[in-house]
């Protein structure tokens, strides 16, 4: 799949979710009777409010997902094999199981059900060989938590005082 058509599928799953998540919080502030349950009276508007903010949720539902899905760079010199060995490793310590291997790349998917749930199924890590290292790609908050310990875990000495 090319990196357009992920882009858009992405975009479009962060639309629903985002509407599905007001249309979560609305129904919740409803049913506890601290809103009402007349349109006119809960946005401003009516009807009205409703494309208004369906445009809102498209604009943020595009954006996001160039806002929060990143590569980043690590600068390991270790041979592909002690890679695999101490990424597939550290992963699993940190509930990412190893998915699929290809000469250039490993690939890890998130174990947990919730957390896959809140990550909208874009939950996967991709560990890619560079010339003068490694690429990790997927979300923005996973990644750098991930490619900082991994990158650590690999050159324990570059660390030390």
């Amino acid at each position: 799949m090319n990196s357009n058509m992920k882009y858009f599928i992405r975009a479009v799953k962060y639309f629903f979710y985002f509407a599905f998540l007001t249309t979560a919080i609305v129904l919740v502030l409803v049913a506890t009777g601290l809103a009402s349950g007349d349109i006119n009276e809960l946005f401003e508007g009516g009807y009205n409010a409703l494309w208004k903010m369906a445009v809102f949720f498209a604009v943020v539902g595009s954006v996001y997902p160039k806002l929060g899905f990143i590569s980043r760079k690590m600068y390991v010199q270790k041979d592909k094999e002690q890679i695999r060995d101490a990424a597939v490793e550290y992963m699993s310590a940190r509930m990412y199981d190893f998915e699929s291997e290809t000469p250039e790349s490993i690939t890890f998917r998130y174990r947990g059900t919730l957390g896959r749930l809140t990550r909208m199924h874009e939950d996967r890590i991709v560990l890619t060989r560079t010339e003068d290292g490694y690429i990790m790609e997927g979300l923005r908050k996973d990644v750098m938590r991930l490619a900082t310990g991994l990158e650590y875990r690999l050159n324990p000495q570059s660390h030390v005082e």
